[in-house]
């Protein structure tokens, strides 16, 4: 029966992402507010829960997320920055994700040398 909860997260997450597809094409400002909220990682946190991870360990899950969420930024600034000046979308979405991959490995190395992770 496992894999059926599994499927339903599957689902889910794939409402909530055509979800947020349909409403940019009507408005672009709510269709951001619905794709910043951490839907991904509350539904994450409820499903350690349900499969009966501890609170300590969901905690530390989001902690780790807070730290993280800082080089996850830089897509958001490097996207639109390349695009104004004058790069295709792809390049831009290209460079923006590898800005933030390493981004990530930087936060990465950061959190363990001063023990910010959980």
């Amino acid at each position: 029966m496992r894999w059926v909860f599994d499927a339903g997260k599957i689902g889910l997450t794939a409402l909530i992402i055509f979800a947020v597809v349909q409403v940019s094409e009507r408005n672009t400002l709510l269709a951001a507010v619905l794709a910043s909220v951490p839907i991904v990682s509350v539904l994450a946190m409820m499903w350690m829960n349900h499969e009966g991870q501890s609170a300590e360990e969901i905690s530390g899950f989001a902690k780790d997320i807070v730290w993280l969420l800082i080089p996850s930024l830089l897509m958001f600034i490097v996207i639109p920055l390349l695009i104004e000046r004058g790069w295709d979308f792809y390049p831009a979405l290209g460079a923006g994700l590898s800005t933030t991959i390493i981004g990530y490995f930087v936060m990465i190395q950061i959190m363990e040398k001063y023990g910010l992770t959980a």
